[in-house]
């Protein structure tokens, strides 16, 4: 009993220790954030990621009895360009790996020259060169796994790779903030990006829609269809019009 009770004490003030540090950290991205352009803010990681990274958690998993300050974590955000670039691409190449599309990328089968014909031109490996990153396709349609994305019956699409990166439905240690010191009250806020999964239903739909707007689902993208679409309002043929059974299309494209 006393051991045990002694475990408890010893893990609520090393909880209490490394909430103090969560608090220094986020004061200090606060800081950091400021040097960015606004435009930027919405693609950031949250606090709790950024303390799981290794770099600031060698620095919050010091030994209890030293007293850890801002300035301990200065060579941490000297890295944190290069880390939170890595944790992107990271993130990018787990989307691309849920991705199941296929972009037109070859000459349709009448126009491909014969053997040995002699083709005027740039190389055909240029051609790729000017297809659109698949991620960015109208067509490349995700859903978001979180629980807080599918409540009320209604998934959380996510549409192109622009749409993924500034998605952040996962609550940060700073939402239960008392004084900027943050204690977990029983309550995990694990690091990480929000689990997404490929739609193959919404890549579907999404392909329908843009070909009603005229253009080419194979290459179309998410920034096309915001600019042909700016004005366009759908409707589900499948839905009654008084019932919002509906989760995809909600009178926009998305």
């Amino acid at each position: 009993m006393v051991l045990e009770k002694k475990t408890e004490r010893l893990e609520r003030e090393m909880r209490e220790i490394q909430s103090a540090c969560r608090a220094i950290v986020h004061t200090s991205y606060r800081q950091y954030q400021k040097m960015l352009m606004p435009s930027q803010w919405k693609y950031l990681l949250r606090t709790v990621d950024i303390c799981a990274m290794e770099s600031f958690a060698a620095v919050m998993d010091a030994e209890g009895d030293v007293t850890v300050t801002a300035a301990d974590f200065t060579d941490a955000f000297r890295q944190l360009p290069e880390l939170i670039s890595a944790d992107s691409d990271a993130r990018k190449l787990h989307a691309r790996s849920l991705l199941k599309i296929l972009t037109a990328v070859n000459q349709p089968a009448s126009s491909a020259p014969e053997p040995g014909e002699i083709v005027e031109g740039e190389p055909s490996s240029s051609l790729s060169s000017l297809q659109p990153d698949p991620l960015d396709l109208a067509t490349a349609a995700f859903t978001c796994q979180e629980a807080s994305c599918n409540s009320n019956r209604r998934e959380s699409y996510l549409f192109g790779w622009d749409d993924i990166a500034q998605h952040h439905c996962k609550s940060d240690v700073s939402s239960i903030s008392n004084n900027m010191h943050w204690i977990y009250h029983h309550l995990e806020y694990g690091p990480g990006p929000p689990k997404i999964d490929f739609s193959a239903q919404g890549s579907e739909i999404a392909a329908a829609v843009v070909q009603v707007v005229g253009l080419d689902d194979k290459v179309a993208t998410v920034s096309d269809m915001d600019t042909k679409a700016k004005d366009v309002r759908f409707g589900c043929s499948v839905c009654p019009p008084t019932e919002e059974i509906c989760n995809f299309l909600d009178e926009r494209w998305v």
